[in-house]
């Protein structure tokens, strides 16, 4: 009985940690970066994420050019390896900039529509442009630094002793949150 209730306790636990998590669909071997170099791959589903570079709003839609990061288990980039590549996400209408800024990271999955010449800086750089796609924006990063307050999940108990000073002792229980 205590196996079964583990192993539901362990199978209820792995659910709960994928909830919010993005499902890669499609070619998973094809990269921005390939997919550029030899302008093969339109049609192909792919799920892609990494770090918005550049937000521009056009007349009728959107473009987020975005620079490519590898996806952790739950669809997240994971910003500690290589680029694979920089692609395009083109949507209908506006997305406000303020949202979709420098920096933020995104997961999109959608349709390879073509490959388009453009520049990065002064470089030629051919991207992968994908149309109408789903996108996820991923919450910002809390910063580490708390200002040296650590918050607490759960109450602690303190217990202390000590002398007082003309001969007494002395003791104390605390209950902090």
């Amino acid at each position: 009985m205590l196996a079964g209730l583990l192993l539901m306790l362990a199978v209820l636990t792995g659910c709960a940690s994928r909830q919010g998590c993005v499902e890669p669909v499609g070619a998973s071997g094809l990269t921005p970066e390939s997919v550029g170099a030899l302008g093969q791959g339109e049609g192909a589903a792919v799920t892609w994420g990494g770090v918005i570079a550049a937000t521009r709003n056009l007349p009728r839609e959107t473009e987020i050019e975005t620079i490519g990061y590898r996806l952790d288990r739950c669809g997240k980039p994971t910003t500690s390896g290589q680029p694979i590549g920089r692609f395009i996400v083109r949507q209908s209408g506006f997305l406000e900039p303020s949202d979709y800024r420098a920096g933020r990271r995104i997961t999109v999955t959608g349709r390879i529509a073509d490959v388009r010449d453009g520049q990065v800086g002064e470089a030629s750089y051919r991207f992968p442009v994908l149309d109408d796609a789903v996108v996820r924006l991923w919450p910002d990063e809390v910063p580490e630094d708390q200002g040296g307050w650590t918050p607490r999940l759960m109450p602690y108990l303190g217990i202390g002793f000590g002398s007082g000073g003309f001969g007494g002792i002395g003791g104390g229980i605390g209950l902090g949150f």
